[in-house]
């Protein structure tokens, strides 16, 4: 087992949700602590309150890893008569981190907004509203065929090699290489100023943009070559689209009202608001945002959405769903609080595969500030 630091854990995570993908503006990242802290245990919550902290305090957390930031709007003094204030003082008397990761795990593939499309069994997904993208590129190194194996294990490993819902995404192309090592050389294989045949594989992968040079630099460290031959190639047809919300389809269409209660029912909720143009129109093409996501209707329309969830629906954007004839299901933000669940199963299984010595665990308190009659 080995121990883990804040930075480290950070490093982790925004390799699955790089920063990049948040919304400009949206205050994620480390907002109380060090990097340098070493992490024992852990706790993941929805929201960062004081009852949390309390909670935090009483379970000897000292990492909490949160989705909703804990300050929007930087305070320009710490009151300790200040409830929220307080709060933060607290975070920093006892020495525990705190990490958000909000809109960019709302944008992250297999974040937020994949959970909520697959709990509400929406299919045949893509991104309601892209803001970014990802680049991807091909990584070609030429291996002498019997080293191949080892760093083929060693990139898996690393975590490179990934596309959409597959991992170990790699070509091999056999051949034979041929060099001549000339004055200075100190060759692996072969001998300065004579001719070199060498039976090599073309071993190819793929690479996000923040990811190949590492890749290439992990390549470079376990090649048996003194000097290996490393391509790397931009792919012009490979650009994934990175934006909060999702849209797809039901595989099955079911009435507005069966829909409804599918959603109360996976939500857990006891009640939940709907904005009806058309209650007697078949539910076919969803769009989901996890969130206050209202603003963003127009685009789930001009998608094809007959149905729109997302919670904190204002009153007039109500009316102007209704005008423009769209169906929308609001149970409320905090059914965002799927992510307790998910990040704590995601973090427990990097913990497994990384030996790391620190304890894992979600928040217990519900942090909804509202209560259905």
């Amino acid at each position: 087992m080995t121990e883990i630091t804040v930075g480290d854990f950070i490093h982790q995570f925004e390799q699955y949700a790089p920063v990049k993908f948040a919304v400009p503006g949206d205050p994620v990242g480390l907002h109380f602590g060090s990097r340098k802290q070493v992490i024992h245990r852990m706790m993941v919550t929805l929201d960062v309150r004081p009852e949390v902290v309390d909670e935090a305090i009483e379970k000897n957390i000292d990492f909490i890893f949160a989705h909703h930031p804990p300050i929007f709007k930087a305070p320009d003094k710490l009151d300790a008569d200040d409830q929220q204030q307080a709060m933060y003082i607290k975070l920093i008397k006892n020495n525990i981190a705190v990490y958000a990761a909000h809109t960019n795990l709302d944008a992250a593939p297999g974040g937020m907004n994949d959970w909520l499309a697959d709990l509400y069994q929406i299919n045949d997904i893509e991104v309601l509203s892209p803001h970014t993208h990802v680049s991807y590129y091909r990584v070609n190194a030429y291996i002498p065929t019997e080293s191949v194996a080892s760093i083929h294990q060693e990139l898996i490993a690393a975590g490179y090699g990934k596309f959409g819902n597959y991992s170990g995404v790699y070509y091999e192309l056999n051949g034979q290489g041929h060099f001549t090592p000339e004055s200075g050389a100190n060759p692996t294989i072969g001998a300065v100023n004579v001719d070199e045949t060498v039976e090599e594989t073309l071993y190819s992968l793929l690479c996000r943009e923040d990811e190949w040079q590492a890749c290439v630099d992990l390549i470079t460290e376990k090649h048996p070559y003194e000097e290996p031959v490393i391509d790397v190639v931009q792919l012009a047809n490979l650009n994934q689209p990175i934006g909060i919300g999702r849209i797809g389809n039901l595989k099955d269409p079911m009435p507005i009202e069966d829909y409804i209660q599918l959603i109360k029912d996976k939500t857990g909720v006891n009640g939940l608001r709907a904005v009806l143009a058309d209650d007697k129109r078949l539910v076919k093409r969803v769009a989901v945002l996890g969130g206050d996501g209202g603003k963003y209707y127009p685009e789930a329309l001009a998608k094809g959405a007959d149905t729109f969830i997302t919670g904190d629906i204002y009153y007039h954007v109500g009316h102007d769903m209704i005008a423009d004839g769209l169906n929308a299901i609001d149970p409320g933000h905090h059914f965002e609080s799927i992510c307790k669940s998910k990040l704590t199963q995601l973090f427990s299984d990097w913990q497994e595969a990384n030996e790391w010595q620190m304890t894992i665990m979600p928040s217990e308190l519900n942090t909804d500030p509202f209560t259905f009659y």
